[in-house]
């Protein structure tokens, strides 16, 4: 800034690296509370554990273009932007309804620039279970396709494209779910 001035590229940098420091700190305090179920506020997110949701979740396998190219952009380069992290996990927790510690964990393994305080504290803020009173973040996908790839430029890049069958190959009694094109 002081060679090149300010500008709002700056301005994120800065806001984001106070972002990881304030998790470094909350990780601190929280000790193993950061990995819980329903996190600081003792209240559990309305998921669960549906394994070939969150298979396909990782694969880039879900109804949700968006959310696939961000899946496949992780699985290849192990970067994926703030603002992608914040969609796949909105999806996971929300639409997909999985337990989000899974998804914590699985960017722990794939991100090249992982950070254990960063990636729970997030994730802990999308599940409506970290310090944030307003409770979770749930993103309107639709709307962050229309805001962020308007003209499905990222979406093709990533063949995040899909004409796949619904999530679920199993009923809620688990009896198997046939499909007809």
């Amino acid at each position: 800034e002081n060679e090149f001035g300010a500008n709002e590229s700056t301005y994120w940098l800065g806001f984001e690296l106070w972002w990881r420091e304030y998790f470094q700190w909350l990780a601190l305090q929280l000790k193993t509370d950061l990995y819980r179920f329903q996190g600081r506020p003792g209240k559990a997110p309305l998921t669960s554990y549906f394994s070939e949701r969150f298979v396909k979740w990782c694969l880039g396998q879900t109804p949700f273009p968006l959310v696939n190219a961000c899946m496949k952009q992780l699985n290849q380069t192990g970067y994926m932007s703030n603002r992608g992290r914040q969609i796949v996990a909105s999806c996971l927790v929300n639409e997909l309804g999985v337990d989000w510690r899974y998804g914590a964990a699985y960017f722990q393994q794939q991100l090249a620039d992982h950070d254990v305080a960063s990636n729970w504290g997030n994730w802990q803020y999308i599940a409506g279970v970290g310090v944030d009173p307003r409770g979770g973040r749930h993103f309107n996908l639709a709307k962050q396709t229309q805001t962020y790839d308007l003209n499905g430029d990222f979406v093709a890049k990533w063949q995040g494209a899909s004409e796949l069958l619904p999530l679920d190959s199993v009923d809620a009694a688990d009896w198997p779910v046939v499909y007809s094109p």
